[in-house]
């Protein structure tokens, strides 16, 4: 008896046009996820150690910046590391969802003009691609726990609400970014010169805390900061305020508000724009 209840659903979505347009959207995820997942295969084709690399750039530099850091601040290095070490590598994420993003559909445009596969499918593509290489990153993470003696708190489940605002924010910033690159080309070296410059006005290696009073206006009104703090405060086992996930939230609606907008009146002449 269940199981017809359960086939008489079935048919009725179908009827609907409600499971079809469901099974379609979990095959074009599937198949986004795969294309990622050949691209950056074929990038480290034939390196030994492949994407490890990436991870390797990403150690060096923690390394540097923790060495400078300590002898500006006069911080301990090994204090420091776990802080700088996490913001330097979400800070890797979202400066290359954004790199990624302002080419997403100028190296596509063969695909965009000559076939009706829908443009989700290189954004997914492109998302998909960068998450696997952040996840490369993460093993870092996990040899800061084991020498670092970074501790564990039920706090640290926090950092799934912080990845899922990142995820859901990427699904509306990556597609605005790459139509409005698209359009005006030259808004690609303008994003590339502000990237530079809120590295140094976001706390990634300095602490937030120690801002006076009267210039936290630097960190209030930076947006990165949200979402890099909604990350790496977890996993160092800190509670964030809930006006914080608030922050984000706004920050969220405001973002799919200005995309819809972007993609009203953008998405039809895309193909003359690449």
């Amino acid at each position: 008896m269940l199981s017809c209840a359960f086939a008489a659903i079935h048919d009725r979505l179908l009827a609907l046009g409600i499971m079809t347009n469901y099974q379609k959207f979990i095959k074009n995820i599937k198949a986004a996820f795969g294309w990622g997942l050949l691209d950056v295969k074929c990038k480290y084709r034939r390196s030994v150690i492949g994407p490890f690399w990436e991870t390797i750039n990403v150690s060096v530099m923690i390394f540097g910046i923790t060495l400078m850091s300590s002898a500006v601040f006069h911080a301990g290095a090994s204090a420091d590391i776990a802080y700088i070490g996490l913001g330097i590598i979400v800070w890797y994420l979202l400066t290359s969802l954004i790199t990624d993003a302002m080419g997403v559909f100028v190296i596509n445009k063969d695909y965009i003009r000559n076939s009706s596969m829908s443009i989700d499918m290189y954004v997914w593509r492109t998302i998909f691609r960068i998450l696997i290489a952040f996840c490369h990153h993460l093993i870092l993470y996990v040899f800061g726990v084991i020498w670092l003696d970074i501790p564990l708190h039920a706090s640290n489940l926090m950092v799934f609400v912080g990845f899922f605002f990142l995820i859901i924010n990427s699904f509306w910033a990556v597609p605005t970014i790459g139509f409005l690159c698209a359009r005006f080309r030259d808004l690609e070296m303008v994003i590339r010169n502000l990237l530079q410059l809120t590295f140094f006005i976001t706390p990634i290696f300095w602490n937030y805390h120690t801002v006076p009073a009267d210039r936290t206006f630097i960190v209030v009104w930076n947006p990165f900061f949200y979402f890099l703090e909604a990350v790496r405060a977890p996993l160092l086992g800190e509670t964030l305020p809930a006006n914080f996930y608030l922050t984000l939230t706004g920050i969220t609606v405001l973002g799919y508000f200005f995309m819809w907008q972007v993609y009203r009146s953008m998405r039809r002449d895309l193909a003359f724009y690449v």
